[in-house]
């Protein structure tokens, strides 16, 4: 498969590179431990459990082994290679890992690791039928996975959509509906969220951005906002910005600016149509950072898939 045929998954620190019709088949736990299943339509094809901490990688290795055998008494015809090696260690110099293969009804590769960089715990797999070849996507995918933020920045990624929120940025709800995927990050008083719409004709119909937006936020009660029309990431778009109506977030902005800091939070937003991907796309942020936030999160959003290049 070409480069441009992959798309970005990232979930809770996680991250990987995988073929663009495989889909979020399930999620679960946090940052710490948790887990990712992701899908295509016939079967689940990469699996990836995280923990804490370090693990003991031969017993897990055997442990997850005996597993593929299922609960059955009789052979079950699968053949594995613990020496399998499809990946060097140049490729994850941080990691002390092992790799392994089977055969059977389904093939795989499997890996465990322990990162050195963020001392957490993984294992993954990437299964195909057997009368597919896959064994090369299935190295491709394994080899892009990462395990911690860069740069103070982590990456989540779904559905051909990806953005950049700092480290700090703990994910609360969220909610990803047809034609519609929403992230909601926090920070103590700091907030984030992160939206896109498909199919642009029908959420906007005979409507500007700035009706559609107006329409859709004139009776919020924790902000009181304004709009102005203005190119974002080179598409017709929107800038939103206000107050905070929240007395007690207010409250603690005058405090503070009596003892001479900074007021604690701002609202800011943009609102965007990307023709490319036919979607609208939602940054808003409620920050001290005078728009730094907004900025760093609105530049690195993945609207369309040239963007990835």
């Amino acid at each position: 498969m070409t480069e441009d045929e992959y798309t970005p998954i990232g979930w809770q620190g996680i991250f990987a590179r995988v073929p663009r019709d495989w889909k979020l088949g399930a999620v679960g736990g946090d940052q710490k431990a948790g887990y990712l299943r992701i899908d295509d339509e016939r079967m689940p094809r990469l699996q990836i459990k995280w923990v804490p901490s370090r693990i003991d990688l031969t017993r897990k290795r055997d442990e997850y082994i005996k597993k593929l055998g299922g609960k059955r008494r009789r052979p079950t015809g699968i053949e594995v290679d613990t020496k399998a090696r499809f990946m060097g260690g140049r490729t994850k110099p941080d990691k002390d890992f092992q790799t392994f293969a089977w055969r059977g009804a389904q093939n795989g590769l499997g890996l465990l690791w322990n990162c050195e960089t963020c001392g957490r715990g993984l294992i993954a797999q990437v299964t195909w039928p057997q009368d597919e070849r896959m064994s090369d996507v299935a190295r491709e995918v394994l080899a892009s996975i990462e395990d911690h933020d860069e740069g103070g920045w982590r990456t989540w990624a779904l559905d051909g959509m990806a953005f950049l929120a700092p480290s700090g940025y703990e994910l609360g709800k969220w909610r990803w509906l047809t034609g519609y995927l929403e992230f909601n990050l926090a920070q103590k008083r700091r907030t984030l969220k992160v939206a896109r719409w498909g199919i642009v004709s029908r959420i906007l119909g005979k409507h500007t951005l700035r009706e559609w937006y107006e329409a859709e936020n004139w009776r919020r009660r924790d902000v009181r906002f304004q709009t102005r029309e203005m190119e974002i990431k080179g598409h017709e778009g929107l800038a939103v910005w206000g107050e905070v109506k929240d007395l007690r977030v207010r409250g603690r902005a005058v405090l503070e600016r009596l003892v001479g800091r900074k007021p604690v939070t701002q609202f800011a937003g943009c609102v965007w149509h990307c023709p490319e991907s036919n979607r609208l796309y939602l940054v808003e942020t409620l920050d001290a950072g005078e728009g730094a936030l907004l900025e760093g999160v609105v530049g690195a959003v993945l609207c369309h898939p040239e963007e990835e290049a």
